[in-house]
């Protein structure tokens, strides 16, 4: 019967029909690979960050995991000695500046939210569960109406005493491989994620809006800044390079531009300057005190495989991962473009 079945193969009726359903099978696989990899990049084409991930991941297949030794200990060491030699690098210890100038305006307080306004906080962000928080945060969100009071007060008593809770500042950090092709063994080849507790990322935001409409409203940002601000982008920065250099060509005049990237800019941020820049662009009182509370007595831990590293101290640096940091490392860097003008460059 086996005999018979491969003379039957061999016919050339039943090689012809074989091609031929080969050929359909194949084209029918391509076109729904095409109609797959066109859904997931359609899906974020409007996100270039996402886009490039998902690029990433089609055009270079993850590797498996080698066995790896590293342990929560041996992160922590390698991301704390990283960060202490660019630390070591600074050629002179930085001391704040006393304002030279009454600011034009001043937010003293902050204003005690509504409970509808902490509901909208709450339920109108995507849910991102930190290990640290006691539910996930997609439970909290379900249940957010019925804990409604103790979330106004939690928030609200934050606000009002300028105090942030030594809960809400320590953070758990993940070793992330930058790279599937790297060495998974080498220390060297991730980056750390660091994740924080969802309420105070919430309590955050109730500040970032306030402290935004605050600076918005007296124009206290550089009007050059174009990272970290509302309908603002690279293109927007290079546009706006693009156009400086046409015109400097125009009128005959040389250009040079000097492009410099910042190691570990938001994990260096020193807590006394910016502390004092905040002061000096308006903010005091128990606000002031917000942010100071907000800055100080943090720290984080490194998770791995399971087991957790120790807790260890921030004594500077914008959180990893928070939604303050961005912002206030804009209001950190606006007196650099004042230092570029002064030196006649624009």
């Amino acid at each position: 019967m086996l005999r018979a079945a491969e003379r039957k193969w061999r016919s050339p009726d039943d090689l012809a029909s074989y091609h031929t359903l080969l050929a359909a099978f194949t084209a029918a696989t391509t076109s729904a690979k095409t109609s797959f990899f066109q859904s997931k990049i359609d899906a974020c084409v409007s996100n270039p960050h996402k886009l490039l991930s998902t690029f990433s991941s089609l055009l270079i297949p993850p590797q498996p995991p080698s066995p790896s030794s590293l342990s929560a200990d041996d992160f922590l060491t390698h991301f704390e000695g990283k960060l202490g030699t660019i630390r070591n690098s600074f050629m002179h210890p930085v001391t704040p500046h006393i304002p030279h100038t009454e600011p034009i305006a001043t937010l003293s307080s902050f204003k005690i939210l509504e409970d509808s306004d902490v509901l909208q906080l709450v339920t109108r962000h995507r849910a991102t569960t930190c290990p640290l928080d006691p539910i996930p945060s997609a439970v909290l969100q379900s249940i957010s109406a019925e804990l409604l009071p103790y979330l106004s007060s939690i928030i609200n008593t934050s606000l009002i005493c300028g105090h942030v809770p030594a809960a809400f500042k320590t953070a758990r950090v993940t070793p992330l491989l930058n790279k599937p092709s790297l060495d998974p063994s080498d220390v060297r080849n991730y980056r750390p994620v660091s994740l924080l507790p969802f309420l105070s990322k919430t309590i955050e935001r109730a500040v970032l809006n306030q402290l935004s409409v605050f600076l918005h409203q007296n124009n206290l940002l550089d009007p050059h800044q174009s990272g970290f601000r509302t309908g603002h982008s690279t293109e927007t920065a290079l546009l706006a390079e693009t156009e400086a250099l046409a015109t400097a060509r125009a009128s005959s005049l040389s250009s040079v531009l000097i492009l410099l990237d910042l190691s570990a800019a938001f994990d260096t941020v020193n807590h006394k300057l910016l502390i004092s820049t905040l002061a000096e662009m308006g903010i005091s009182g128990t606000a002031l005190s917000w942010f100071v509370w907000y800055l100080i007595g943090r720290s984080y831990q490194v998770s791995w495989k399971g087991s957790i590293s120790a807790p260890h101290p921030l004594s500077t640096g914008v959180p990893q991962g928070s939604v303050l940091g961005p912002l206030l490392f804009s209001m950190y860097t606006k007196s650099l473009g004042s230092v570029i003008n002064s030196h006649g460059f624009s």
